[in-house]
């Protein structure tokens, strides 16, 4: 709508330019950029809040970005990639679950004792994953 409003806009009052005689091709071309600005306002202030109030409605907010501070924090992700770990999950989510953790252990904490002892842990149980192709390369020159 805004595009067809903008082109009839524009385009009549290079019709009114060229015509000059006939001063109603101005006032067409000023109706028209009267609606193309009222459409606007229209569309900013009414459609948009009322479509992501039903949005949210309709979701139940699940679309909102959450509050500062809900967000996991560090130790909120050691603690949920550990539990990952502790619990048993599937041998994907275990794998990506001490790569991450192996990682954040590694450059984050600064703590390499216990970023081999993940490697460790996950090498045992996964001897010859080659997902773990990375962690076994690590331990091996913690070795030499």
């Amino acid at each position: 709508m805004r595009g067809i409003l903008g082109t009839a806009t524009v385009g009549l009052l290079v019709v009114a330019l060229l015509v000059r005689d006939d001063p109603r091709w101005f006032a067409l071309s000023g109706t028209c950029g009267m609606l193309w600005w009222g459409w606007d306002l229209l569309m900013e202030y009414v459609v948009t809040p009322i479509g992501d109030w039903l949005m949210s409605v309709l979701t139940g907010g699940a679309l909102d970005s959450p509050a500062p501070g809900v967000r996991p924090n560090l130790a909120d992700t050691i603690k949920f990639l550990e539990g990952h770990l502790e619990r048993g999950a599937s041998p994907r989510v275990e794998m990506n679950a001490a790569i991450r953790l192996e990682e954040i252990y590694r450059t984050v904490k600064q703590d390499p004792a216990r970023a081999r002892l993940v490697v460790d842990t996950i090498l045992e149980r996964y001897p010859d994953a080659p997902k773990l192709k990375r962690m076994r390369e690590l331990r091996q020159q913690d070795i030499e």
